[in-house]
């Protein structure tokens, strides 16, 4: 899940310093998980843009499992509302920075211009809940997880590092940048001998194919026929 947190509202009041009429749209996905733009947000950031002398003209509420990112259903929710859109001066979306792009790339193909100004923060890939979530994945395009016993060392070791632990590592396997933290090697190694699979410390680790990380990446999957 892409992990997220809800900007202040002072910075989104300095988006709309010379905007009146807006269209808030949440998400049912991630962000209604990390409680940045599920219905209840959306209902709450109305009414504090109302008090602050703004027009909501619409409040475009994605249901539960309909994430924003995701067009062939999220786009039935904005068709719906496009009168609004037209009308308004912007959009403030309450998910994150993937959605935002995906519904600008909408519009513009629809031939609506409208600026679209994020209300939340995207911090990367998250997992675990209900309420406590722990960023899990880098997205680095060459996963080693398979020799690490399930534990990355890119986003559980504050320096990524990729063939055993630090010098700092202390010795009652604490992490040195973070001492209430679990070394990440500590933990691999503790995992790999519950498994009976230590072989793999013996594997040197080549240095990671950073060209995987070239921006944007595209993924094409075949179609599948969507039931709506």
């Amino acid at each position: 899940m892409m992990g997220q947190k809800l900007k202040p509202l002072e910075e989104i009041l300095g988006y709309l310093k010379y905007k009146r009429k807006v269209v808030l749209m949440g998400c049912g996905g991630c962000a209604t998980l990390f409680r940045t733009g599920g219905e209840a947000e959306v209902d709450e950031m109305a009414e504090k843009l109302s008090e602050t002398g703004k027009e909501v003209l619409a409040k475009i509420k994605l249901p539960m499992d309909v994430y924003a990112c995701f067009l062939p259903l999220s786009s039935k929710y904005l068709r719906k509302n496009i009168d609004a859109i037209r009308n308004c001066d912007a959009l403030i979306a309450l998910y994150c920075g993937d959605g935002v792009q995906v519904t600008r790339g909408f519009l513009e193909e629809l031939g609506i211009f409208k600026p679209i100004y994020p209300a939340v923060d995207s911090l990367g890939f998250f997992g675990g809940g209900p309420t406590r979530f722990i960023e899990e994945c880098q997205g680095c395009g060459e996963c080693i997880l398979a020799y690490t016993g399930g534990i990355c060392p890119l986003t559980r070791c504050p320096k990524g590092l990729l063939n055993g632990p630090c010098g700092g590592v202390r010795s009652n396997g604490k992490c040195e940048v973070n001492p209430d933290m679990d070394c990440a090697w500590v933990k691999i190694y503790e995992w790999l001998e519950k498994l009976g699979e230590t072989r793999y410390f013996k594997n040197l680790l080549e240095a990671k194919d950073w060209s995987k990380m070239k921006r944007p990446r595209v993924i094409e999957v075949p179609r599948i026929k969507l039931t709506l």
